[in-house]
């Protein structure tokens, strides 16, 4: 509960600070949240096999989500600057209603904007905690008695967006697996396109990276490069979407 409180203290902090620095500023940080996260998700698989070889050939895996949070810090910086600077001087000005307007929304912002940004920071830790293995280990970062991280664990941010395919990726395995629904899907275009690809008859030729897939084990299958290198793939995870889908409607 330690880090809970620590957590809402820097909440109630900066939504005082929010208030006293103004909205203008606040306003530009949440924007700057907003667009550095959908730019981080875009160039993330981008630049996260550059960044596995960077840290010394780390796994696919690692290079991902460090490549994700620096493209995502190095644009809320530029970002941020850039746009406090126009908001201060639109706000700014003599007008006492103005400024206290100007105070609440900074108020509010600022404790919003704490809360996103240790959201994001916790839902990164729970991610590598489940997802990476050190000397057959896993990483033991999270209180178990911890509400926030609780809470970034049920609904993690990495799992629902960067890497939400591998759940589609998983369904698909499933029926590849099974001649039954192999064979009601067969006429699907998207299940069809799936089958001919190499990659993913390569990743099915996998004992254990099937068995995984089939149990719906999505930890263990987001271990395998590559299941990430086909995860970067837009294309790919497009279709497993629409095979996933087909086959929950029974086509």
């Amino acid at each position: 509960m330690t880090i809970d409180l620590i957590i809402l203290g820097l909440v109630l902090l900066f939504a005082v600070a929010g208030a006293i620095s103004g909205g203008a500023k606040q306003i530009a940080n949440l924007v700057a949240l907003a667009v550095a996260w959908y730019v981080s998700r875009k160039l993330g698989t981008y630049v996260g096999p550059k960044m596995a070889a960077a840290l010394g050939g780390a796994p696919l895996l690692i290079g991902t989500v460090a490549g994700t949070m620096l493209v995502f810090i190095t644009v809320l910086v530029a970002i941020r600057y850039a746009l406090t600077y126009f908001l201060q001087r639109l706000f700014g000005g003599p007008d006492p209603d103005k400024r206290n307007v100007d105070g609440a929304i900074g108020f509010v912002l600022g404790g919003a904007k704490v809360a996103l940004i240790s959201y994001v920071v916790l839902s990164a830790l729970v991610f590598a905690e489940q997802y990476i293995i050190v000397a057959g280990k896993r990483m033991g970062v999270s209180p178990k008695d911890s509400v926030s991280f609780g809470l970034a664990r049920r609904y993690n941010l990495f799992e629902m967006t960067q890497f939400a395919a591998v759940k589609d990726m998983a369904a698909v395995a499933k029926v590849a697996g099974n001649p039954e629904s192999a064979r009601r899907m067969a006429d699907n275009p998207a299940f069809k396109s799936l089958k001919q690809d190499p990659r993913f008859q390569r990743a099915l030729s996998d004992k254990k990276l099937r068995e995984a897939l089939e149990k719906g084990d999505t930890q263990a299958a987001l271990r395998s490069n590559l299941v990430l290198q086909l995860l970067q793939d837009p294309q790919f995870v497009a279709r497993l979407g629409a095979a996933a889908r087909a086959s929950e409607r029974g086509e």
